[in-house]
């Protein structure tokens, strides 16, 4: 009696796929897709500025920003070196529950990695290398693979 059972089944259900009822069910219950954005796309609404000048009160030295900003919100972070005396500062005024990171390249080595302390934060590092070293700053808005980060592309000098 089950042996028969079982064959009745699997005949309809061989029968119900021939006329194509089991394929509309299963397209039925699969997951929509989500567009996904891509990572250009929401990079569009960032812009990145910076610059770099001679320091007047260090000989030599050339103090660096870098910045990136969001046109629609107002919000953006950013890192200053000072050369006279290796000055560190970061501006985190990007509402997005993390700290922002700059990342410090000084002649050959890097990138040394600091944080802000968090949304709508200056903070202050007060460093020490050697002079005439070339300084590269890139500001990010965290730590996340989906943060936005400055060029990097401004030098400065300690």
């Amino acid at each position: 009696m089950r042996h028969r059972t079982r064959t009745t089944l699997a005949a309809a259900a061989v029968g119900a796929a021939g006329l194509g009822l089991l394929s509309t069910t299963a397209a039925a219950a699969a997951p929509a897709t989500t567009p996904v954005t891509s990572p250009r796309a929401t990079a569009a609404t960032w812009h990145d500025s910076g610059a770099s000048w001679n320091d007047p009160n260090d000989k030599g030295g050339i103090s660096v920003y870098e910045k990136t900003s969001k046109s629609s919100t107002g919000e953006d972070v950013m890192a200053q070196f000072i050369a006279n005396g290796e000055h560190l500062t970061i501006w985190d005024h990007h509402d997005n529950d993390r700290k922002a990171i700059v990342k410090l390249w000084v002649g050959t080595s890097g990138p040394a990695v600091f944080y802000a302390r968090g949304d709508d934060t200056e903070t202050r590092f007060n460093l020490s290398y050697d002079e005439g070293q070339t300084v590269k700053i890139q500001v990010c808005t965290s730590t996340s693979p989906n943060a936005q980060c400055s060029s990097g592309t401004h030098r400065g000098r300690s």
